[in-house]
């Protein structure tokens, strides 16, 4: 019985879907545009998580400037303090000499090597700290070490951490309000498509009362009509998206060559898991709305 119905039902949806073909397809057109800004969306929403990390991964590591005769034990007594702090996860020594090689490595500093004269650079205690919000703690503590450069402490910018945590958050907030616009306007595209579908079938529905038909069995085919045109603007969305996002990040990676972004095929699938499952969530509800109020037992 319940194959039976739900065969039944998979039947109505499609021949109410081909017999309002206008319509069904202007409401396909219209969610695969709000599923692709939803999809642009998440990607862009990605992307910023991506730089966002790049720049924490950056910020979180903190060099401290060694001055010019402090002595060795000095300094291996306090990169051992910094070992053994629980928010610091790692210390790494780098000599004057080590940091002038590492500096000379460095293409975009072929000019200036050149106009050197001797090694004007500070031996230095790079430190990666485990969480971004003990960094500032950890730049209080290098201050205060007998050992560190008076003039160039650290190359620790506060402002700048602060500011960046500050735009994760708007964005996510940001994030957020879009899409449940986006929500919002989908379900009632889905509901109006519904509601004219049900509108030429009433005398069908009639009849359907008529001889006992439960309401879930009534309504049933409409519900599963809403998922269908969820579920294929959200295969025609994926689509382009899937399309464009790899020759995007490429050209913006090739243009703005400091920003740490990259093209990630594992969000591919998070993306198709998140647009199917929302178009077809989006289908139902509209349709379910769209229905409610015209088939009442």
């Amino acid at each position: 019985m319940i194959l039976r119905n739900l065969k039944f039902a998979l039947n109505s949806a499609w021949l109410s879907f081909s017999r309002n073909l206008a319509v069904s397809l202007a409401a396909v057109v219209s969610i695969t545009l709000i599923l692709i800004l939803a999809g642009v969306n998440l990607l862009v929403g990605h992307a910023l998580s991506q730089v966002l990390d790049g720049f924490r991964d950056k910020v979180s590591e903190m060099s401290i400037n060694v001055a010019d005769g402090t002595p060795l034990t000095s300094v291996y007594s306090f990169e051992a303090q910094l070992a053994a702090d629980p928010r610091v996860a790692s210390v790494t020594f780098i000599t004057k000499e080590q940091a002038l090689a590492d500096f000379k490595k460095d293409p975009n500093n072929a000019a200036l090597v050149q106009q050197m004269d001797g090694n004007p650079l500070d031996a230095k205690l790079d430190v990666h700290v485990k969480n971004l919000g003990d960094v500032g703690a950890i730049d209080a503590l290098a201050r205060q070490w007998p050992g560190v450069d008076p003039t160039d402490p650290t190359n620790y910018q506060g402002d700048f951490v602060g500011r960046m945590l500050q735009l994760s958050q708007w964005l996510n907030l940001a994030g957020i309000g879009l899409m449940a616009i986006l929500v919002v306007v989908s379900v009632v595209i889905v509901m109006n498509t519904i509601r004219t579908a049900v509108y030429h079938r009433r005398k069908e529905i009639e009849v359907m009362k008529l001889v006992g038909a439960t309401e879930w069995f009534v309504r049933g085919p409409f519900v599963i009509e809403g998922v269908m045109t969820g579920l294929i603007a959200a295969a025609i969305a994926l689509g382009l998206l899937v399309l464009v996002y790899p020759p995007a990040v490429l050209k913006f990676s090739s243009d703005i060559s400091f920003i740490p972004l990259s093209f990630d095929p594992a969000f591919i699938s998070v993306l198709a898991r998140d647009l199917l499952v929302g178009g077809a969530l989006l289908g139902a509800l509209g349709s379910y709305i769209g229905v409610r109020r015209y088939v009442r037992i």
